[in-house]
């Protein structure tokens, strides 16, 4: 009887497997393998790759799938037309053909750039993948992986379960005080990343604190380029990098910026009356928008990553790393969302 039962066991599992087929994802460019892709049937996660770039769907339950992935266009696909490997097309730079040097001044499009921000004509995205992952050696401090749905003067929503890590407390000010090991430590940036790509934190620093950079203009193809890198005088937020500006109504097509390499390159702060510092190991930053018919910008993608060691306290010699993604992702089911509050990371009763 013993032997009935394993063999009836083993013959269910075989036709079980036997319906699924495994699927390889890779880049579109280079042919490697994509790990941890997000796998979707409308709005439920039914499987994410592996090291491999490989999945597993069962198709006689799907008739189409959704492909999610940070720095790749999103991509849906219909059960009949899958093949053994799929391709994701990965978000790139705009190359500009030719730069011709200008004489328009520099302030004037830094403050036509703060009056277009002003002006509210970057939309918000109704449909977006949020990725933020804040760690400290083998600790975790944020995880947060989820599709998030925009509803107009009410906020955002998204799966209700369990795969969100926020250990952290927000002060009355609603800055994010992280605890690890019963003790506590702040940050000068806000790696809960609450504000759009079009207000970040590295963005504006860029476009207001001119005292801290040198800048130069070019134009070509209908775009401006301010090209910007950090005097010696500016040890915080060391960036250089270049921001692409449309010529006609100032709006941000483009903005990149990576920290400069340099054991001088420090931040501090203090917290509980004593001063911390940080040393900068790595930061960059990079956004994109696309201009609609309608003159609107749309997110593209923004890219955040950071590693700061601590100098002082606690938490001396520990490097903390933080990696954020938001794009805009397709249209999907969102009646079994919940609202979410993206300053504590935790749903609202």
């Amino acid at each position: 009887m013993k032997k009935l039962l394993v063999l009836f066991i083993v013959l269910i599992s075989i036709q079980i497997y036997s319906q699924k087929t495994k699927i390889k994802i890779l880049n579109q460019i280079g042919n490697e393998p994509i790990e941890n892709v997000l796998v979707y049937s409308d709005s439920i996660l039914i499987d994410k790759t592996n090291k491999e770039g490989f999945f597993h769907i069962n198709s006689k339950k799907v008739n189409r799938i959704s492909l999610i992935k940070e720095d790749f266009y999103d991509t849906i696909i219909n059960i009949e037309d899958i093949h053994k490997n799929v391709y994701l097309r990965k978000i790139n730079a705009i190359i500009l053909k030719e730069v011709i040097v200008t004489d328009l001044k520099v302030e004037t499009v830094l403050d036509s750039l703060l009056t277009n921000m002003k002006l509210q004509n970057v939309l918000i995205s109704e449909n977006l993948h949020f990725f933020n992952c804040f760690t400290t050696n083998n600790d975790t401090l944020i995880y947060f992986n989820k599709r998030l749905k925009h509803k107009n003067r009410d906020g955002y929503y998204c799966a209700n379960d369990n795969h969100i890590v926020n250990n952290f407390k927000t002060t009355n000010e609603n800055r994010a005080i992280y605890f690890l090991n019963n003790n506590e430590i702040i940050f000068n940036n806000d790696y809960r990343h609450i504000n759009p790509p079009s207000l970040s934190f590295e963005y504006q620093i860029v476009v207001k604190f001119r005292k801290g950079f040198e800048y130069s203009i070019a134009k070509s193809d209908g775009f401006y380029k301010i090209s910007f890198n950090n005097k010696k005088n500016n040890k915080e937020y060391p960036y250089t990098g270049y921001m692409i500006v449309n010529i006609e109504d100032f709006g941000l097509y483009e903005f990149s910026c990576k920290a400069a390499k340099d054991d001088k390159n420090k931040r501090n702060l203090i917290f509980k009356d004593k001063i911390i510092n940080f040393k900068i190991l790595n930061e960059e930053s990079f956004t994109k928008y696309s201009k609609n018919i309608n003159g609107k910008y749309e997110l593209v993608t923004y890219r955040f990553d950071s590693q700061l060691q601590i100098l002082d306290g606690y938490f001396k010699g520990s490097v903390f790393t933080n990696k954020c993604r938001k794009e805009p992702t397709l249209l999907f089911d969102f009646s079994n969302t919940k609202k979410i509050d993206l300053l504590t990371y935790k749903f609202i009763q």
